[in-house]
């Protein structure tokens, strides 16, 4: 509640999510109460009870998806019941394959990488049902080398290429 009431107010907070892979055993009674205290503490954004894997009272329904064939990716989402993907990719790649890991084998070269990376968002881009989907992870964290930076913070492959496979127009955009 606290942090709800600190911000609030931010105009970069779009949503609120209290929590992140649940435990098959977790009290669905917990999830649902902080799902609507959330929602009674901010009614004008919607509330994810729970990120990846499973819902108990949520105002979209979301999943983790660290499948690293882009083929059975897109196949996964043919039947229009997933509009957001809030984790995908995860493509392990650092300068030492013999330290920490990613999804998935390693990609032999960076063409394998680009191209992975590519059609596991394009999957996502010409789904008309995804509305939104989130790549994971950003940088390096501690043993996972799946970032599209390093640890420190410095680039791990071309910013643009990364940006053009990005911005292209999405499905759920043509509608």
């Amino acid at each position: 509640m606290e942090v709800l009431d600190r911000d609030c107010s931010h105009p970069s907070i779009i949503g609120w999510c209290p929590f992140n892979e649940t435990q098959a055993d977790q009290d669905d009674e917990v999830i649902r109460i902080v799902y609507k205290i959330t929602k009674k503490l901010d009614p004008t954004r919607p509330v994810i009870d729970t990120s990846g894997w499973r819902h108990v009272e949520s105002d979209m329904m979301c999943v983790h998806d660290y499948d690293q064939d882009p083929k059975s990716f897109a196949a996964r989402y043919q039947a229009g019941n997933t509009n957001f993907v809030s984790e995908y990719g995860g493509i392990w790649w650092n300068t030492d394959p013999d330290t920490g890991w990613g999804y998935g084998k390693r990609p032999a070269d960076i063409c394998e990488f680009y191209e992975r990376y590519e059609g596991l968002t394009d999957a996502l881009l010409k789904n008309p049902d995804i509305c939104a989907f989130c790549y994971t992870q950003l940088y390096d964290v501690e043993q996972e080398c799946n970032g599209l930076y390093t640890y420190d913070r410095k680039p791990k492959f071309d910013a643009g290429r990364i940006k053009e496979i990005n911005t292209r127009r999405a499905s759920v955009e043509c509608r």
